[in-house]
């Protein structure tokens, strides 16, 4: 993709990104990198944070991508006591995923990136609160910060409410990512049904190879991959000439247009939002 834009922020190349998983360190990458991937995580940790209701100033000059290195240096994986970062590495050449849709999936996806796991640790460190999950009478699930004080609870709840993305009328932006889903399909010589859930998984970062997902697409795994691999340049394709296809609200109404696709039964197994 190149310096096109990605599903939220500006992509700062396979080749940045690839040496960043290297030595782990934005500043530590060769010049022309560095600026790059700097805006790029700089960009999406103050995202974040805004929607957590925490302004810039109240990082009160922390950097956030040195946080960003650290966070990966330190955090070990869920299943290995090892760098997160060297844990993903594997995963990128293990699964041979591309760079583009692990980062700005994966890493920055705005349903389910790592971004946010990563900025509740900053939030925690700048603030001295403590995230912790609760699910509401309805089941769905939030985050809560315990000792934070009710005035500093009032402004993040606050903050949430006001979401400006909230006050857009989304129905045109639905419509059209209906649209693309149905572009994808044919352009990539794919079932839509197909489409959907190829597009569902990667976006949650779920394996191809869970024995549900090779069930419902009746194959094996090296073709399940080459399909996924033209889904997703095939949807690069359409993106760019979508009109809002570039925002993190239209990367939200497409996953959950691919998760409407799914059938009753594979929403359940793959615990897919009701």
């Amino acid at each position: 993709m190149g310096d096109e834009f990605a599903w939220n922020d500006r992509y700062a190349g396979d080749g940045a990104w690839t040496e960043w998983f290297e030595i782990c360190s934005v500043a530590g990458c060769r010049p022309e990198y560095a600026g790059r991937l700097a805006e790029q995580v700089s960009s999406a940790m103050y995202s974040q944070l805004a929607r957590a209701g925490i302004s810039r100033a109240d990082t009160h000059g922390e950097d956030p991508v040195a946080f960003f290195d650290s966070y990966f240096k330190l955090r070990g994986s869920r299943d290995a006591k090892k760098p997160l970062k060297s844990y993903f590495l594997h995963r990128i050449r293990d699964e041979g995923i591309d760079m583009v849709d692990f980062v700005c999936g994966t890493l920055f996806g705005s349903g389910s990136g790592r971004i946010r796991d990563i900025v509740l640790d900053w939030i925690a460190v700048l603030k001295g609160w403590k995230p912790r999950t609760v699910a509401d009478g309805e089941g769905r699930r939030r985050v809560v910060w315990e000792n934070a004080g009710d005035e500093n609870l009032a402004s993040v709840e606050l903050a949430g409410e006001c979401d400006a993305l909230e006050l857009l009328d989304e129905e045109p932006l639905r419509a059209a990512a209906g649209r693309v889903i149905d572009a994808v399909s044919r352009r990539a010589r794919v079932a839509s049904n197909a489409a959907s859930l190829l597009l569902y998984a990667t976006s949650h970062d779920i394996s191809l190879t869970e024995p549900c997902i090779l069930s419902a697409l009746g194959a094996g795994k090296s073709k399940v991959y080459s399909w996924r691999d033209k889904v997703m340049k095939a949807l690069e394709r359409e993106l760019r000439s979508t009109e809002g296809g570039d925002t993190p609200l239209f990367a939200r109404l497409l996953v959950a247009s691919a998760a409407a696709h799914l059938p009753r039964k594979l929403r359940e197994e793959l615990g897919v939002d009701a």
